[in-house]
Order: structure tokens, then sequence, then C-alpha cells
């Protein structure tokens, strides 16, 4: 019997699937439109283009999901209506955000408004009761005080609770008995305890996660319930169901639905990792993935083939402490729309046409252009190339709305105009990738850029040029990219707990204790999800400070258990990690141990992609020649059309081109250059970066 495994990511324009086939390595792809009330409609719409192949479903061994759900409800404001309950006195921390400052974008917006709070002032009760900063008592919880608390957010129609107590990282005692009592009082509410979702220390960050957990909880929770059934329904029965993470890897459907904050960012990631195997089967180890779909696109730094990670995650104002990918993302995608500003000049975002009613072009009722439409006009975009020939796009559509819209009202031509929708759109985008190097102080000439989503191997090579990266790679499923990460990674759970103390204080045997918890979570965990303990590689690790610092670094320990005679290596290990990291250490100076870290993976059936058949002629894969607007001249330039499926590895040929293929367009400009290599990745010579 045949075993597939198949990965499917939901985006907000389409949702695309890739399916693999374990003994053959045998590969089917799939691309529908999104339905955004119903994003699970659009991931069984997908398995139903599969079955359609012939693969039956009792023949998925796994499953892989990346979803949007959490995302999305916080982009748009559709979360849960949200109570928070905090210790007396502190009602400020969530008001004032950590002190954080408006970007700089935002000082110059006359429009600017902060973002709002997901659980309001009037929705905030202060509970009097007290920890110390080691867990002791220092008064009594008044559970009195919770009981009226839960009596006045219900009479408000609260949906979900968060509660955040001070220290509670150190002693959760309080936290759980105010659970009891909020269960007591109403058994229809979901509870998000903060010593659950993020047991470390800081309070703003703790407290912003868990109300983010408590806002979208019940929202992913409906979702994941409602595509457990319908999967069953159509007779997927595999108990491998999982979905992706924000740090890169995969969990059990059931447990996405108690730790939804985990998934922020769970369609971004699969891009990230996808980037990180492209790292390893080229040997270009430092990547920037430019991941352009539908409605935005996400960028990520691949240093040393890994992903950079971060604790300090941000989506629509709103803070994450959880461990994930990091990933800058802004609203420009292909179904970006483009307007005329209230200073009467031309503007393209953030604001997207999405799946429904879409470009222009898709003849679903959309009337204003968009990024995809002014590609259409301008020839990067074939009418009858979308979803191998399924869709058709309508240029008459496209043009009539950036004449409407766009070049009427500012006495322009519509390849003028289209011209523009183009370059700022690309502006924007290179901004970020500028930002995303300088953030790190890094030379973009050293990187190759990896393109992929629907749109991004469209503009690619002018970001390229632009930021002088000399290399762009366009994987063989650009367009489904992100959902062939989802089956690149493995089974991978990070668990945290503060406990701060002095290094040369805090005894072997405490950080021991501390170990031994965290890995009981670890085993309940690999339990539920039907896996066994000795499947399972930990790495574990502590997060140190210098004294009066406030930042720490990890630093890995010993698998073992811990002595005294560990503790010189840690702070060795610290003091080198410090020094290559800020130029700087003090290893006279005592370390701090502010939270101890677990990584838990295990490792599930992997997808790598086959090498694909040699060439040499690409002439054979031409397939037309078409105008194509040059930015650079702004003028028509002809251009060799190419059907990708047609490609092998070796082929060679120059701009100006455009490859086209089921998922995606890739456009390469005039004086580049683009190869095949042996995985049927196109590599595009730029000539910049010399």
């Amino acid at each position: 019997m045949t075993s597939w495994m198949v990965g499917i990511d939901t985006g907000g324009t389409f949702t695309d699937l890739i399916a693999f086939e374990v003994d053959t390595g045998e590969l089917r792809v799939a691309k529908v439109s999104s339905e955004q009330d119903d994003p699970s409609g659009a991931v069984i719409a997908a398995l139903e283009d599969l079955f359609a192949t012939g693969v039956a479903p009792g023949e998925i061994s796994s499953l892989v999901h990346g979803t949007t759900v959490a995302t999305n409800a916080i982009l748009e404001g559709k979360g849960v209506k949200t109570g928070l309950l905090i210790t007396d006195g502190f009602r400020a921390v969530y008001e004032a955000r950590g002190w954080a400052q408006p970007e700089a974008t935002d000082l110059i917006d006359p429009f600017y408004r902060k973002p709002p709070l997901l659980a309001p002032q009037s929705l905030t009760h202060g509970i009097p009761g007290r920890m110390d900063y080691q867990g002791n008592e220092l008064a009594p919880l008044d559970e009195d005080a919770v009981r009226s608390a839960a009596r006045s957010l219900k009479e408000e129609g609260v949906d979900s609770v968060a509660v955040c107590y001070l220290f509670s990282f150190q002693n959760s005692a309080h936290e759980r008995r105010t659970a009891d009592i909020l269960a007591e009082e109403s058994g229809d509410w979901r509870v998000s305890l903060s010593s659950v979702v993020l047991p470390t220390i800081r309070e703003y960050p703790r407290q912003s996660t868990t109300v983010i957990d408590a806002y979208v909880g019940p929202n992913m929770q409906r979702y994941l319930e409602r595509l457990s059934d319908r999967l069953k329904e159509f007779g997927v029965e595999t108990p491998q169901v999982f979905l992706m993470q924000s740090n890169g890897g995969l969990m059990r459907i059931t447990l996405g639905a108690r730790f939804p904050n985990q998934t922020l960012l769970s369609g971004p990631a699969g891009g990230v990792v996808a980037g990180e195997e492209l790292a390893r089967i080229t040997g270009q180890q430092d990547i920037v993935t430019l991941d352009m779909g539908g409605t935005s696109t996400d960028i990520a730094m691949i240093s040393g083939g890994r992903a950079d990670e971060t604790n300090e995650g941000r989506i629509a104002g709103q803070d994450i402490g959880t461990p994930m990918l990091q990933v800058r993302t802004l609203g420009a995608g292909g179904g970006t729309l483009a307007w005329i500003g209230p200073d009467g000049l031309l503007k393209v975002g953030p604001e997207s046409a999405g799946a429904s009613p879409g470009p222009a072009c898709y003849g679903r009722g959309g009337e204003r252009p968009t990024v995809t439409d002014a590609n259409l006009v301008l020839g990067a975009l074939a009418a009858d190339n979308v979803l191998g020939g399924k869709m058709t796009l309508d240029k008459s559509a496209s043009e009539a709305a950036i004449r409407e819209h766009v070049a009427d009202p500012l006495g322009l031509e519509v390849v003028e105009a289209a011209a523009g929708i183009l370059r700022i759109v690309n502006t924007n985008m290179a901004v970020d990738l500028r930002l995303a190097f300088q953030s790190r102080g890094e030379d973009p000439r050293k990187y190759m850029l990896a393109a992929f989503g629907g749109a991004g191997p469209l503009h690619s090579a002018l970001l390229a040029r632009d930021l002088n990266i000399p290399k762009v790679i366009v994987p063989l499923y650009p367009g489904i990219n992100s959902a062939m990460g989802l089956l690149q990674t493995s089974v991978r759970h990070v668990y945290l707990q503060s406990a701060v103390a002095g290094l040369s204080e805090v005894s072997a045997d405490r950080m021991n204790e501390i170990f031994a918890g965290l890995e009981a979570r670890v085993e309940d965990d690999v339990r539920e999800e039907g896996f066994s303990p000795d499947q399972v590689a930990i790495l574990r690790q502590v997060d140190m400070r210098y004294q009066h610092q406030g930042y720490q670094l990890p630093v890995n320990c010993p698998a073992t258990q811990l002595t005294e005679e560990d503790k010189p290596g840690l702070k060795k290990a610290f003091d080198e990690t410090h020094q290559r990291v800020y130029g700087a250490s003090a290893q006279e100076e005592d370390a701090e141990v502010v939270t101890f870290r677990l990584i838990a993976e295990i490792s599930v059936p992997r997808l790598e992609l086959p090498e694909i058949g040699a060439g040499g002629d690409p002439a054979t894969a031409q397939i037309a020649i078409r105008p194509l607007f040059d930015l650079n001249s702004a003028s028509f330039l002809d251009a060799a059309i190419y059907d990708r499926a047609k490609l092998c590895a070796g082929d060679k040929f120059d701009g100006p081109a455009v490859v086209q293929q089921f998922d995606s367009t890739t456009v390469v400009l005039a004086g580049m250059s683009c190869a095949v290599d042996l995985w049927g990745n196109l590599i595009i010579e730029t000539g910049a970066g010399v």
C-alpha cells in the first residue's frame, strides 16, 4: 500500500497542497482558492484535487497543516471578547506595552492609532494576592475578588479569560486556584494562565502573550475541531495530523488547540524551513527568503544554514514572547491594492483584495487595481497560465481598473500607471529587505535571495539587482514552497521556565530539579502525540546574563545530570558567546541564570527532492515570445517564454525571459542569466554585488 505525506498551507488568496509518496518519491501538487469565512473548506477542496489524481484518503500516512487562523484573528480584530485578571495595582502594565515607542513610519502618519488592547481596561480586574520574586506568598489570593470579577466578566459577555499574576512563573498556585474558581463560575470559558502559556521573566511580554492566547484560542479550537471532523468525514483517519508552529517545528493538532499562541507564524514558518532546506542542498549557507503571496510578503534571514529566532515577535502591534522564527512581514502581495492617498499620490498597500473578490483580472467582482493587475498589463503574467490553465485572467479588466483608479486621476497612460504600481511595491519590499540586512550588520553581496510564493519570483530579480544581491534561487515549486517546508521539518517543542539566580549561588541539584520538571512535560506531551520517550532528542539550554543586564543569551548544557564541576564550563561558554555576539565579555564577573530551556525534537519522515534529468538545450522548453515591460528602460522588450516543466538540469538562458509554471511565474531581466541546477532550482545571476 502506498504511503503519502501531505502538506497543506492556507494563505490569504490560495491554499496550497503538496503530496509526497514516501517509497517512490513521487510528488503531486494542488492549488485552490482560499475561503476566508471557513479556511477548512479550502483544505478539503485541495484534498479533493489530490484524491481526483487517484490517491485514496486511507493512503495518507501523515498530514501537516500551516494555518493563518490565529494570525488573521489578530490582524482583522476578530478574536473573542477577552477579560484579563492581574495582580491588583498593576493595571498599567498592559496599557503601557512595555513603554514601546511608535515606529518611525508611524510618527509621520497623521492617521496613526495605537494598536487596540485585546483585553480592554473595562474588562481588566485587579485581584489582591501577591507572590514575591522567589515565589514566596506575601499575601493570600483574594478568592472573593476572583468570584466578583468572574461574575462581572460573565455579565459583560466575555468568552475567554487571561490570568497573569506577578511572579507566577516562580509559583503558579494563585493562578491555578483562580482557574478553578473561573471554571466554577462558568464552564464555557477558555482560561489562559501565564504560568502555562509562557512561564518566563518579564511581566509585559508574558501578559501580552497570555492575552493573545485567550483572544485567539476559541477561534483556533473551533477551527481545528471542524477541520478534524471534516478530515474524518473524507476518510482521512491517520492520527499523524500536525500543525506547523511558529518555531519551525511540528506539533499534533490536539496540542494546537491548547497552545494557539504557538501557531501565530504557522504559515510563514513553513517557507523559512524550506529556505533552510535550500541552504542545505545548494551549499549556500547565507540566504534571505522572500515569500510573496497574495496578501503579504514575509522576509527571513538564514545565516550559516540556520534561520534567525526571536522571543520578541509582533503581529499587528501585539507583542508575543513565544519562541519563533524571526520573520518580517509587510503588506505587499499580488492582491495588494493600488490607490490614491489623501495627498494625491499613488499608494500601494497595505490593504489587499484577498481571495474574494481578488484582483480585477480574476473576474470575481473586484474593481480596484492590484499588483497582479499591473503585472498582467506589463506582460509578466500570461492570461491563460494561472493554475495550469484552470483559471483565466482578464487583461481588459485590469486595464480598466488601473485606468479608472490610478491612470486617469494622475493623468497617466495605463502602462505608466501599472509601472508606477510595480515601482512602489518593489520599493516597499526593498526597504524591508535593507532593514533586514542592516539589523544584523550583514552585507547583501554574500547572500542569495530565495524567491517563492506565487508572486515572489515575479519581483525577485529586480529586488536583487537593487540590493546588490548576486544570485536569486527560485525553487522547483515556488508557489507551494511553504507547503513543501511543512514536510521538511521535525516535531519540535520548546519548554521554558524562568528561575533567576546567580550561577555561583544556584546549586546543580536545583538546576537538575528544574530541568526534570521540564522533562516531565516533554514526556506528557510526547505520549499525547503518540510517540515514545525514546524517540525524543533533547537539547538543554540556559539563558544567561551578567548581573544588571536587561538581555540574556542561550548556552548549551550537558545532556547528563549537572554537577558543580559543570558550572565553570557554563560560565566559560557564556563568556565566549557574549564576546562573539557583542565583542566584549566580563570573565571576572559572576553570571545569572535567567531561564531554563528544553528543546525536544522527534524525527519524522521528510520530503527530500530527487535530482531532475539533465538537458542542455533550453530551446526545447521555449514556447513563445511576448513583450515584457522593462522598468529600467521604461520600454517593452521581446522576452522568451519558457515552460518550466520542460526545463532540465544544466539548461541555461539569458534575459529578458519569463518562466511559466503551474503555481508561479519567474521574471529574468535583461542583462541577467538563468541556469537550472540538479534539483530543478532556477539560479539567476543578477550581475550585481560584484
